[in-house]
């Protein structure tokens, strides 16, 4: 199970910064330049430089700047992990190389200015970069426990099997509906259509409901999303091109016929084998951590001041 990796995702969202700020400034959107004959100076905290080292620049390394180096080893870790999180990313195109190069420079340079200021002493960063070296060290852990859990093409098969009930495909009913005021009525549409009237016509001529110039034509749905529960069990047991009997609803008294039914059958094994496989897979990943978790608990015996918690957090119910 692979985890992104905080370099490239870093390195994508400093180039929507870049093209953004660029773009705001471009359409005027961005902030106004001062005009410093009217507008008196504000002093600024001297920022700390970072000074660059002494010496040329090693021969395997792409740039320096002040401390930090990027060698040709480092830019081709950051190809390959921008193609592992994009599949068209193009790492062996010129064009590509060069755009990653520049934006990796960009973000170098905002990062030597921010520690230059004495950004990254500020209590949020701090913050910040503890919560997020919590993050990676988690996610490391979970990918070291789980990288030999996987489920099987037999596992998949032997849950399809158990449980092939939750892979029945819904039916669903294109049906027309005559509608009208009272029950003799009715019964006398539905003897004029098993005599070989036609139901769409008697519709645009007799039924009282809105869609009668239409034939009596129903919008499509699933079984049970039939406009009222009478009407679902009405066709429950039809065929195609069958009607049903008289009976009661919302506006009076109706008769219906199937006109088309898909679906109904059971997804094969095939169609739904990838997602059966990923989804048992995710569960065994979930019951591993579970189980280290609960000795962990055991290892560490975390200690809870419970009249606290109640207080601040909330008493769960039981």
């Amino acid at each position: 199970m692979k985890n992104p990796r905080p370099i490239a995702y870093g390195l994508i969202c400093l180039a929507f910064a870049v093209v953004s700020l660029a773009g705001c400034d471009l359409l005027g959107l961005g902030p106004k330049k001062q005009d410093n004959s009217q507008t008196q100076a504000v002093a600024t905290p001297a920022a700390t430089v970072t000074p660059a080292p002494a010496g040329p620049i090693p021969g395997n390394v792409l740039v320096r700047i002040g401390n930090w180096t990027l060698t040709e080893e480092d830019f081709t870790t950051r190809l390959n992990l921008l193609k592992t999180q994009l599949p068209d990313f193009k790492q062996d195109d010129t064009n590509t190389k060069n755009v990653v190069l520049d934006e990796l420079i960009r973000q170098q340079l905002l990062v030597q200015d921010a520690e230059d200021s004495n950004l990254a002493d500020t209590k949020e960063v701090k913050d910040a970069i503890e919560d997020f070296r919590k993050t990676l060290l988690v996610q490391e852990l979970a990918s070291r426990m789980t990288k030999e859990v996987v489920a099987t093409e037999s596992d998949a098969q032997a849950y399809y099997d158990a449980n092939k009930d939750r892979f029945t495909q819904p039916t669903t009913w294109s049906i027309s509906q005559i509608v009208v005021g009272d029950e003799d009525t009715a019964k006398n549409i539905l003897v004029q259509i098993l005599q070989g009237g036609d139901f769409a016509q008697i519709a645009r001529s007799q039924s009282k409901a809105a869609n009668a110039a239409s034939g009596g034509k129903i919008k499509p749905f699933i079984t049970g999303k039939a406009p009222f529960e009478a009407m679902q069990r009405a066709i429950s047991d039809l065929g195609v091109g069958e009607n049903s009997a008289v009976f009661k609803g919302p506006q009076g008294y109706y008769i219906v016929k199937v006109n088309k039914k898909t679906g109904g059958g059971i997804r094969s094994f095939e169609s739904v084998k990838k997602d059966l496989i990923y989804g048992l897979t995710m569960q065994k990943q979930q019951a591993v951590i579970l189980n280290h978790l609960k000795e962990l608990v055991q290892k560490y015996k975390p200690e809870y001041n419970k009249d606290l918690i109640d207080q601040v957090v909330g008493k769960v119910s039981q």
